[in-house]
């Protein structure tokens, strides 16, 4: 009977132990095996953590691979006032002494209790770990970086800046925006039970991308020569403002891009914001060229046959009246001039007598040909497209006024698209800033390739302008200053008085030379202008002429471009002492 019991006792305490095992065998498999996903997933959201991490944005260099704008790694300050130790006062007192940001701006910011607001972004890490120092509650710092340009001032109104928002306001920054803004990602990583994070490596769930690479055409040793050069000559002359612009008249790649005045991206200086230093004034502001304007007009009427450079104009010893308005030859009294002399010396009466002989048509085709009138078209939303009325709203004067640069307006850089047709023989490629853009990620490269804008002059009438174009440069010409021993140099001076208030300006004066070098194998095409000079000159002969010959000779020998020998023509002016001849062209008579 007792042994019956204890049967019973055990059957039923192994029944028990069975069922318990069964049970928790069940329950293991549940956990291990039906809900592993499920319960997976909810260990996962317990150790794991989510941070969104944002790449950097592109880098820009010039085309030799020279940075010219980067990042700086910092870290920005955050504050959560509801969890300071210290009062809002002193704890605004205490960041303002360290971050330089007035105490009664942190005040403002944090009156709003309960949220996280930005004390200071962009702080150098040095300085955050100053101020990490304090163990200050309620402060955060995330790593983050800040937007360099480690050549300050150089090229600095091309390259532009960016917003507090990171995104670009003006220059290369802002026409590629797009490419170089990064792609933020999210990065999963594991953390213990205080929620510090684990050294066991991490992953992402979208990896954070970098932003493209931007390549220019600038090349930072001929930018740096320019404005160096057109710093030295604004401290003679102190002009309101200065323009450099170089080219490579063969591809249309511009080479250098400067101006004055101009600022420093790093500093945002806010008199250099508010006086708006940092636009691009080679693209957005226009003037009247004055005589550099009459290389064109002449191309055009040698292009089509109206004269050639031997055709003999007379220039009414200085003073011609058209249209019952008079015209003078700035102080000079030339008489019977042929179309190169004219051309070497500037004369406003011959360019004006060719013009008219020309016909207003033909002198706006020839000018629209050329550019003038439309945006270069290199990109940039604030290009001005200056000023060229069509024929007509044009009165009986302006045939004779268009034609040597007054009553149109141009920017810098469409007098240096057209003297790039004239150098490259005629055909006018299009200008263009970007050289490539590189996909940091994949490795591909969208590179620019020169393009063929139009011909603008038949095959080898450029080479007649070219020839004429050599001697302003030489003995008896405008621009004697503009020569470089041992290169034949082709180009125009320009002193165009200012229209101001209905009339031209006798005390304001733009001066400028254009011209390119080697003259007949053009290594580049170079203007210089200079916006009201107020000292030591005015004409673009003594102001821009012998800025231009110094850039073009350290220019030459940065390219290792070797001097010329004196070319025949040359050599048989110096036997003979006289001038070259040229083709003839049309009689005096057939010109007014």
């Amino acid at each position: 009977m007792q042994r019956g019991v204890y049967l019973v006792r055990a059957f039923s305490l192994l029944s028990f132990l069975l069922a318990g095992f069964v049970g928790l065998t069940c329950h293991v498999y549940n956990l291990q095996i039906v809900r592993n996903d499920e319960l997976f997933q909810k260990a996962r959201r317990k150790y794991t953590a989510h941070q969104e991490e944002k790449g950097e944005r592109g880098e820009i260099y010039d085309v030799q691979g020279n940075l010219l704008a980067g990042n700086l790694a910092c870290r920005d300050v955050l504050a959560e006032p509801r969890r300071f130790t210290k009062t809002n006062l002193e704890m605004a007192r205490l960041l303002s002494q360290q971050l330089d940001v007035p105490a009664r701006v942190l005040m403002r910011r944090f009156a709003s209790e309960g949220i996280e607001v930005t004390v200071k972004r962009g702080v150098p890490i040095q300085v955050a770990e100053g101020l990490a120092a304090y163990h200050l509650s309620g402060i955060r710092f995330v790593d983050s970086y800040r937007r360099y340009y480690p050549k300050h001032t150089l090229c600095a109104n091309l390259l532009g800046f960016l917003h507090d928002n990171g995104q670009g306001v003006s220059g290369v920054e802002r026409l590629l925006n797009n490419q170089l803004l990064p792609t933020a990602g999210t990065a999963v990583f594991e953390r213990d039970r205080k929620g510090h994070k684990l050294d066991n490596g991490s992953g992402y769930e979208d990896k954070p991308r970098n932003g493209a690479e931007v390549y220019l055409t600038i090349d930072e040793p001929i930018q740096s020569i320019v404005e160096e050069e057109i710093a030295a000559m604004v401290e003679k002359h102190a002009p309101a403002a200065a323009y450099g612009v170089m080219a490579d008249p063969r591809t249309g790649a511009i080479l250098a891009l400067a101006q004055y005045p101009t600022f420093d991206p790093n500093v945002r200086d806010a008199a250099a914001m508010r006086d708006k230093h940092y636009q691009n004034r080679v693209l957005s502001h226009g003037f009247e060229p004055g005589s550099i304007m009459k290389c064109v007009s002449i191309a055009g009427a040698l292009d089509y046959g109206v004269v050639g450079l031997n055709t003999v104009v007379d220039c009414e010893d200085g003073y011609w009246v058209f249209c019952r308005r008079r015209l003078r030859d700035s102080g000079h009294q030339y008489g019977r001039l042929r179309v190169w002399q004219i051309v070497q010396r500037s004369s406003n009466i011959g360019t004006a007598k060719i013009a008219v002989a020309m016909g207003k048509r033909r002198l706006y085709q020839t000018l629209r040909r050329f550019g003038f009138g439309e945006p270069v078209g290199i990109g940039f939303s604030d290009e001005a497209p200056g000023i060229l009325r069509a024929v007509p709203d044009w009165d009986g004067l302006s045939v004779s006024r268009f034609c040597i640069g007054q009553g149109i307006l141009t920017t810098p850089l469409q007098i240096v698209q057209a003297y790039c047709a004239l150098a490259n023989d005629g055909v006018m490629m299009q200008p263009y800033i970007i050289d490539r853009i590189k996909d940091p990620f994949t490795g591909l490269v969208d590179a620019n390739v020169p393009e063929v804008k139009r011909r603008v002059l038949r095959p080898g009438t450029a080479a007649k302008i070219v020839a004429a174009m050599k001697m302003v440069t030489r003995d008896g010409g405008t621009a004697e200053k503009a020569a470089v021993p041992g290169y034949d140099v082709a180009g125009k001076t320009g002193t165009a008085q200012k229209f101001i208030n209905g009339s031209y300006d006798n005390d304001k004066y733009v001066a400028s030379f254009v011209g390119f070098v080697p003259a007949d194998a053009p290594a580049f095409v170079l203007l210089v202008a200079v916006d009201e000079p107020s000292k030591n000159g005015y004409y673009g002969g003594t102001v821009a002429a012998p800025a231009f010959s110094r850039i073009a000779e350290k220019t030459l020998r940065y390219l290792q471009v070797a001097p010329a020998r004196a070319r025949a023509v040359s050599r048989e002016q110096d036997k003979s002492g006289r001038q070259p001849t040229y083709d003839s062209g049309p009689a005096v008579a057939s010109l007014p």
